[in-house]
């Protein structure tokens, strides 16, 4: 019983190696948080940058049709921190759709999307 959970751990560990690099090899990774919210919103938006010498801004939108937010974020290239943290505030309420977009010298342009609910609150 023991000798086969070992080749089925590390069978298991095998495969899920082989399909972790193809999940890794996005230059470009995105959270938003909290998936849910009441209005007033304030969401913060962390982009995991892949460094490059070709990296030249990031553009953060939130946009659930009745409400936009725009943001551009400069990089300075493969000196630019991997990790890139913006808030946008006073979000009403609303489903957004959160983009960020990784803009390159070439202008290859690199996407990742999440969506949230911003729940109306009384006082909006």
């Amino acid at each position: 019983m023991r000798l086969r959970y070992i080749t089925l751990s590390c069978a298991t560990t095998f495969i899920v190696g082989m399909v972790s690099p193809g999940a890794t090899e996005s230059r470009l990774r995105i959270e938003v948080t909290p998936q849910v919210s009441v209005a007033p919103a304030v969401l913060t938006v962390r982009a995991i940058v892949t460094p490059d010498e070709a990296n030249r801004a990031l553009q953060i939108v939130a946009d659930s049709g009745s409400f936009y937010r725009s943001s551009l974020v400069p990089l300075d290239g493969a000196n630019a921190a991997a990790i890139t943290e913006t808030r946008l505030k006073n979000l009403p309420g609303g489903e957004y759709d959160v983009t960020v977009m990784l803009v390159e010298a070439d202008g290859k342009r690199t996407v990742d999307r999440r969506s949230v609910t911003v729940t109306p609150s009384s006082i909006e």
